[in-house]
């Protein structure tokens, strides 16, 4: 029986191996590509920021091939009557699925493992990278009409760019002693003063209007000296699982935070229970993600058992549905509970699919493991008669 459990074990590592490695590739090139519309990399940049991808696919890409692999196997299995074969030897049908619950618990283990250090860790790293060159940054981005720049409170939006000249820029920005103040020129142009780490607008016939009392509409010339970033801060989703539960508790020591005495005491409070909330739901759903994991090896076995069929493209449409409604309502959950004042009350939006991928996996191999170990159906017991068709159940259930 061991020869048996190490045989549907390399089978499924090496199918598993291999959808990972194709999978992740996939996820991998599309964040670059993303990366390259977004922010205008350069070849060596989209190279690294390939490379520092790598843990966020395989996060994405592992509870995917995990029960594509577990689908295939075992739908093959079945669909070579070798199932029916250990049966008629005698072993167990519960004992077939101890290797699926074995790569269950590996996988959970490695998208746990993935999630609590290197992918925060490699999503911050990206972000550094993509905003190491601030000028070729803020050039990207305005080439598609709008720039942003959080940490400076600062908004633009163009009609049309020629070099680093600006044609129709309308600018949003906060003055630390005139509050918000909107700008519209018809011509302007931006300077980039890398020894200060600043950049200077220069607008031309602006109209200004400033969010302040008495204000008045001028016009003329308008210059805006911008300071670009120095630090890139961190948010919650590039902290670890042992950091995320420190700022739950203490939301004052996140960097979105920067400045504990800046803004009102209810502004204070609002943004730390931001910080908490985003904390919160964040560290839910790593954990709920390794968990549907396993639940989702244990629904592609059972699956792809049901089936039986090996075929590669009928084992990714099963492996395709759990995954993606997992996935889907998962995130949704994340989203939902980090925007919410209370995150408590929808973390169960986060646990519930993967709770219920779990007790769906589990329900499955209960139902062949019975259904093998039974020769009269369930249909035909309620009837009070015998199965005929003995050769069906092979076929039925294998």
């Amino acid at each position: 029986m061991r020869i048996l459990h190490r045989y549907i074990l390399k089978e499924m590592l090496k199918a598993l191996a291999l959808g990972l490695a194709a999978i992740s590739g996939v996820v991998c090139f599309a964040l670059v590509l993303v990366a390259l519309q977004q922010k205008g990399l350069g070849p060596t940049a989209s190279l690294m920021y390939m490379g520092l991808s790598i843990p966020g696919a395989l996060y994405i890409a592992l509870p995917l091939a995990a029960v594509l692999a577990a689908s295939l196997i075992y739908g093959r299995l079945a669909a070579d009557n070798e199932v029916m074969a250990c049966r008629a030897s005698g072993i167990p049908p519960s004992s077939l699925f101890w290797p699926t619950v074995l790569l269950a618990i590996v996988a959970a283990g490695l998208v746990l493992a993935l999630g609590a250090w290197p992918l925060p860790e490699s999503r911050y790293a990206a972000k550094q990278l993509a905003r190491a060159d601030m000028e070729h940054l803020f050039f990207s981005q305005l080439a598609n009409g709008k720039v942003s720049v959080k940490e400076a409170n600062f908004k633009m939006t163009v009609d049309f760019l020629d070099g680093n000249k600006l044609y129709g820029p309308m600018i949003t920005y906060r003055d630390s002693r005139r509050g918000q103040t909107y700008c519209y020129a018809p011509f302007g142009r931006v300077l980039f003063h890398k020894e200060k780490n600043q950049a200077e607008l220069d607008l031309w016939q602006a109209l200004v209007l400033r969010d302040e009392a008495h204000s008045e509409r001028t016009r003329g010339s308008h210059i805006i000296t911008l300071d670009l970033p120095t630090s890139i801060p961190r948010v919650e989703n590039e902290l670890s699982l042992w950091n995320l539960v420190f700022i739950q508790r203490h939301p004052e020591y996140s960097d979105r935070i920067r400045k504990p005495n800046e803004g009102s005491a209810e502004w204070q409070e609002v943004l730390r229970n931001s910080v908490r909330s985003a904390a919160t739901a964040e560290f839910h759903g790593r954990l709920a993600t390794a968990l549907g994991c396993f639940g989702l090896v244990l629904v592609g076995a059972g699956l792809g058992m049901y089936f039986h069929t090996g075929h590669l493209l009928i084992a990714f449409g099963v492996a395709l549905v759990p995954w993606m409604g997992t996935f889907l309502v998962t995130t949704a959950g994340v989203k939902a509970a980090s925007r919410a004042a209370d995150p408590q009350s929808l973390v169960w939006v986060i646990w519930a699919p993967n709770a219920l991928v779990v007790l769906l996996g589990l329900g499955i191999l209960a139902y062949l493991v019975w259904f093998w170990g039974h020769p009269v159906r369930l249909r035909d017991r309620l009837l009070g008669r015998r199965s005929t068709a003995g050769s069906r159940l092979g076929r039925s259930a294998g």
